[in-house]
Parts: C-alpha cells; sequence; structure tokens
C-alpha cells in the first residue's frame, strides 16, 4: 500500500474554509435587530463618509480652549466666539460649520495632508508655509494633535 500524498490531504483541508455567503445560505438566519441602526443618511459634508458626524461649534470650540490652556504657559486672548494667541494663532466659530483655525508664521511645522484629516474641512496652506488655514468639525486626535503642535511651535519660536 502506498501512503496518501499531502497534495490529497490538502484537497481535503481546502473544503473546510467557507464564506459568509455560504454560512447565511446554509443558515438562512434573519438577523432584523439590524434595523435597529437605522438607514444611512444622504447627506453629510462634502468628502466626508456618510457615516462621518460634526460636534457642536460651540462645545468644540470650548474644548480647544481647555487643550490649549492644559498645554500652553503664555498669554491666550478669549472673546466671546474666538480664541487668540498673538498673531499667531486665532480659533473662531465659522459661520458654515466646526471652528475655523488660522495659524501665521515662519516655517510652519505643516504639510498639506497635515490639514486633511477627516475631523478637518477646507484646509489649506501656503506655499511659503508662513499661513495655515483649516476648520475643525470634530474633535478627536486628530484635532488634538494639530492645537498640540500650534502650541508647541508657538513655544519654540517665541
Amino acid at each position: 500500500m502506498s501512503e496518501p500524498s499531502k497534495k490529497d490531504d490538502s484537497k481535503t483541508k481546502k473544503g473546510l474554509g467557507r464564506g459568509l455567503g455560504d454560512l447565511l445560505a446554509e443558515h438562512d438566519t434573519d438577523l432584523p435587530f439590524l434595523g435597529a441602526y437605522g438607514a444611512v443618511s444622504e447627506s453629510y459634508e462634502e468628502g466626508l463618509p456618510a457615516s462621518f458626524g460634526q460636534d457642536n461649534s460651540n462645545e468644540l470650540l470650548q474644548v480647544i480652549e481647555r487643550h490649549i490652556r492644559s498645554i500652553f504657559d503664555g498669554e491666550l486672548s478669549i472673546e466671546d466666539e474666538s480664541i487668540s494667541i498673538e498673531d499667531y494663532f486665532s480659533a473662531s466659530i465659522s459661520e458654515d460649520s466646526g471652528v475655523n483655525i488660522t495659524i501665521s508664521g515662519e516655517h510652519l511645522p505643516f504639510v498639506p495632508s497635515d490639514l486633511s484629516s477627516p475631523s478637518f474641512v477646507r484646509g489649506s496652506l501656503s506655499e511659503d508655509r508662513t499661513l495655515a488655514e483649516v476648520s475643525i468639525i470634530q474633535w478627536g486626535i486628530e484635532a488634538r494633535r494639530l492645537i498640540s503642535r500650534i502650541c508647541e511651535h508657538y513655544s519654540i519660536t517665541h
């Protein structure tokens, strides 16, 4: 008698793997609880996925202020709907949505992709890297990182 080859053994193992479609067809299970999540909203910010949300602009400005105060020792000017650090940084509530951020200074530590996170809209960086503008529409890791970098750069350059 001859031993079965490894080639024959692999054929039987190949049949074990099944995809989701095979499992659903075999078990024909109805999953009504998935309807509890509702339909996908058809309205969303241009360039953002339909599931992406947006924070309240007033609350977002307050969060930005608290974060700046937690990491920045310098003078911070606060008015009704805006925050600024001298002529270097300003944050104000946008007419459209979110909080508009403007940073101006020598050799800003950004590249265009830093201003194009899913939390940001309308990001732009001048060619000479002396002016950056972006609107933050949702607080998260990217927004926190951006504000931290702004404060760090200001501390180093001033």
